[in-house]
């Protein structure tokens, strides 16, 4: 792990309700910061509340929970962890992934991956503030399939992988019980941990927006925002903002919320 977190409080389990949720308990119990790792969730948790489909054993769950008392809002974290996230899969793998603003990753069109990010208040130290940073993985597909609504949707790490030796070196793969090469995700955690403290490191300086906006591949496309416009967004602001042109050809900025492509 980073020398940033050197203190880091790692707690790891095959099964949780929520990395999150576990976070924030640690937290609030002053055992901080902390990195909750799981293999399943059972109350995973999307953003607005939404449910996060995160099943045991198909996918990497995690949690980091740390102080946070630089400006920019979680927006801003978000777009940090989703660079350090396409970064360490391109490195690792050699595949090309992508964001779909703002907490997406994708891989060919098929989302593989999400981010939740909330700020919390410390509740022993008045005007602190913490971030806990949720990330998802899906690694291999389901054995009975994705649920129906999300089949046109998903991905797999997996899918996109050839044989191992084609796609990574031997610290990305381990052996399971069988004697099958499967993904690390212990690497693969310590690996997008140590990404994402080399991107906070280097603040203020938030050149990584540039390979953001590069990876985000909605820009220029047609999106539907929550207010059920049709818009084009045209860029990413220094704060995480999404850009876009409304219908008047009006520049406006989309600080949080939710976007669907009108197609893919």
């Amino acid at each position: 792990m980073s020398a940033d977190w050197a203190d880091l409080h790692i707690h790891c389990f095959e099964t949780t309700t929520s990395t999150s949720l576990v976070a924030r308990t640690q937290v609030d119990d002053g055992e901080f910061p902390c990195l909750i790792v799981a293999n399943g969730q059972t109350k995973g948790r999307g953003r607005r509340g939404k449910r996060f489909y995160s099943p045991h054993g198909i996918g990497l769950y995690f949690s980091l929970a740390f102080p946070w008392d630089r400006d920019g809002s979680e927006a801003l974290v978000t777009t940090m962890a989703a660079v350090a996230v396409c970064r360490v899969l391109e490195e690792t793998f050699g595949i090309v992934a992508e964001i779909k603003w703002v907490n997406d990753i994708f891989i060919d069109g098929k989302k593989i991956g999400g981010i939740l990010t909330e700020a919390i208040s410390m509740s022993y130290a008045s005007k602190a503030k913490a971030i806990i940073l949720g990330i998802g993985l899906n690694l291999v597909r389901p054995g009975d399939g994705y649920p129906v609504e999300l089949r046109d949707k998903v991905g797999a790490l997996s899918d996109f992988l050839d044989r191992p030796s084609e796609n990574a070196d031997g610290i990305a793969f381990v052996e399971d019980d069988q004697g099958i090469l499967v993904i690390n995700r212990n690497v693969l955690v310590a690996m997008i941990v140590n990404e994402l403290s080399k991107i906070i490191r280097a603040l203020p300086n938030r050149e990584y927006l540039d390979e953001y906006r590069g990876r985000c591949f909605i820009l220029g496309r047609q999106v539907v925002i929550d207010d059920g416009r049709t818009v084009v967004p045209t860029g990413v602001s220094d704060d995480g903002a999404l850009i876009y042109l409304d219908e008047n050809g009006r520049e406006c900025e989309l600080i949080s919320g939710e976007i669907s492509l009108v197609s893919y």
